[in-house]
């Protein structure tokens, strides 16, 4: 590659006349504050309008895009609006890919177009490995041994070993259905005993039992089976320490700036709430609970307590890699968030979005959709023997009977997948867009590719994009009545979503716990749709909340205010007032 450079925009000159100016001299500089700070504040202006006028790009480098208040411009805005920033820039500029001046590395590539942010996921040379590095320590506050350890010469192999073995062999075959089907246990228990607390509703006989708060209440639902799945039921943290569910959102809401070493004063809520976290996990992972009270390199006979594969391994990797139990304690506070940052609010909006729709007909125009969703979800049953009720969750079963479920669940994805994959450019990198143009992103910087812009891209979704269509994934013979079609190839057709769809990210890092995360959403959605009537609470309307600000750290956007404003109430329907709810894959 060649290795000649073009400055960008010329600098804006800059010349100060000073009358009188006696002959300058080391001795007259020093002699003088006025002058001293005259010709300081003369480089500084200079330094400023000169890295102003935008860092030097290859030919090849994607345009720059320069802030409208300089240097810091762009670095206020992401700071500010994080992912949210991302759109709005594409949406204003229409470009695929951009170089963002910043104060202090130069430049960040921002990624937008879908295809390009594509081909950015599978690179292997965009790595996702210094920048995890870079950070974990100051977000989990890890000591001395376990910070040499991670940025040190094995912090990268620790990283490759996790993320390309440990984790892809925990998340498949056995290991992953086990972990599954006790989430799935502990779903069905809490929903059916909600199905009791519906049936007594609010003591006044109508049938009716209200949750005030639906972000709150999916929240511990999922919490509760997901780390029970997780942990076990023996010595489940999050059972044992009340507190501990609240502490993982607290902290979730606060990552940023622990990631970034926020000082303490800005970040007391975040610090706090780790503490808590960290104070329930030691006693799991000091007494190594997740092998049974057994040391490193003994034998384990089956499994102690129910500790998933995924845990017990993620362990054993961190302890062989030298990082001491204390410090294995603060690291692992990032899986319970790893497991469920995404799958909570997925389901609030599914379920917001799908009840909304109560009495409305689609964009197809085939009738009313939730009655519609409830006639494909009987589709799932596969036994029913008394008041048990056992229902298959599988990705091919809800696949094969439930085509508008599947197209809700991708709507609520593109909708609300905001992910932005940050990565650090290890080798000079060539991008090419869907024509072949080619973009160079240099060797030393960091690369954002953000999968929320190609969610939201009229010229991929049509003048349609903002709005939520429920059969919008459904496949038509042509996009007129809403449905996408399998032979245009213009906005809203199955090619052009295909392109634009990344609600998984991509490469190396595709999703691995997606079928887990699939799995208890639509056990939980079959379930309300088959065995509930949902509606807003007495005195209120049904209003999805607004959307949070859409955070960097995480993938899915959160609402507003922890979902204030949106209660329901919820009754069980005719036929299935003793229903016990169990699933399958």
């Amino acid at each position: 590659m060649a290795s000649n450079t073009t400055a960008g925009p010329a600098a804006v000159p800059f010349t100060i006349t000073l009358p009188l100016l006696p002959a300058i001299t080391p001795t007259t500089i020093t002699s003088s504050p006025i002058l001293l700070a005259t010709l300081l504040l003369t480089l500084l202006t200079t330094l400023l309008l000169t890295r102003s006028s935008g860092p030097r790009l290859h030919p090849l480098e994607p345009p720059l895009l320069r802030p409208h208040l300089p240097l810091i411009g762009h670095i206020l805005s992401l700071i500010r609006h994080q992912a949210a920033y991302h759109i709005t820039l594409q949406k204003h500029t229409r470009r695929p890919i951009a170089t963002l001046p910043m104060l202090w590395s130069g430049k960040l590539y921002a990624v937008w177009d879908p295809y390009l942010a594509a081909a950015g996921l599978r690179a292997k040379t965009l790595s996702t490995t210094p920048h995890i590095l870079e950070v974990t320590p100051t977000a989990c506050e890890t000591g001395e041994v376990t910070n040499g350890v991670l940025r040190g010469g094995t912090g990268e192999v620790l990283v490759e070993r996790m993320m390309e073995r440990v984790i892809p062999g925990a998340l498949k075959g056995e290991g992953m259905r086990g972990m599954n089907l006790v989430a799935l246990g502990g779903l069905g228990g809490s929903l059916s005993s909600l199905a009791v607390a519906a049936a007594k509703g609010n003591g006044n006989g109508d049938g009716w039992t209200e949750v005030p708060n639906l972000w709150l209440f999916i929240r511990h639902l999922v919490t509760s089976a997901t780390t029970t799945a997780l942990y076990g039921p023996e010595h489940n943290p999050f059972s044992v320490d009340a507190g501990s569910e609240d502490a993982l959102w607290t902290m979730e809401r606060n990552l940023l700036g622990l990631t970034l070493g926020l000082p303490g004063f800005m970040t007391k809520a975040g610090r706090q709430a780790r503490a808590t976290l960290v104070g329930a996990l030691r006693p799991f992972y000091v007494g190594h609970r997740d092998t049974g009270g057994l040391e490193v390199g003994e034998k384990q006979e089956g499994t102690k307590g129910g500790v998933s594969q995924f845990v017990r391994d993620r362990a054993g990797l961190l302890r062989e890699s030298g990082i001491p139990d204390e410090d294995v304690a603060k690291l692992e506070i990032m899986l319970p968030f790893a497991a469920m940052a995404n799958t909570v609010p997925l389901l609030f909006w599914l379920i917001g979005w799908v009840f909304e729709m109560q009495g409305k007909v689609g964009a197809d125009g085939q009738g009313d959709v939730v009655e519609r969703l409830r006639k494909e979800v009987e589709g799932l049953i596969v036994g029913r023997e008394g008041d048990v009720v056992r229902l298959s969750v599988a990705t091919s079963a809800v696949e094969q009977n439930c085509p508008l479920l599947m197209s809700c669940y991708k709507e609520t994805q593109r909708k609300t997948v905001h992910q932005v994959s940050t990565r650090t450019v290890v080798e000079d990198t060539i991008l090419r867009d869907r024509a072949g143009k080619e973009y160079l992103l240099k060797k030393g910087n960091v690369a954002q590719l953000v999968l929320g812009t190609g969610h939201n891209m009229e010229e991929y979704w049509g003048e349609d994009v903002d709005e939520f269509k429920p059969d919008r994934f459904v496949t038509g013979s042509n996009s007129s009545n809403g449905q996408a079609s399998k032979t245009e190839d213009g906005p809203g057709s199955v090619r052009a979503m295909r392109a634009a769809f990344l609600p998984f990210g991509g490469g190396s890092h595709l999703c691995p716990g997606r079928a887990f995360a699939f799995a208890e959403m639509m056990a939980v959605m079959a379930t309300l749709l088959l065995g509930f009537d949902v509606q807003p609470l007495e005195g209120s309307e049904w209003k999805v909340p607004e959307f949070a600000t859409r955070s960097v750290i995480d993938a899915v956007t959160k609402p507003k205010n922890h979902g204030d404003g949106l209660g329901v109430k919820l009754r069980r329907r005719s036929g299935w007032e003793n229903a016990q709810w169990k699933y399958e894959l």
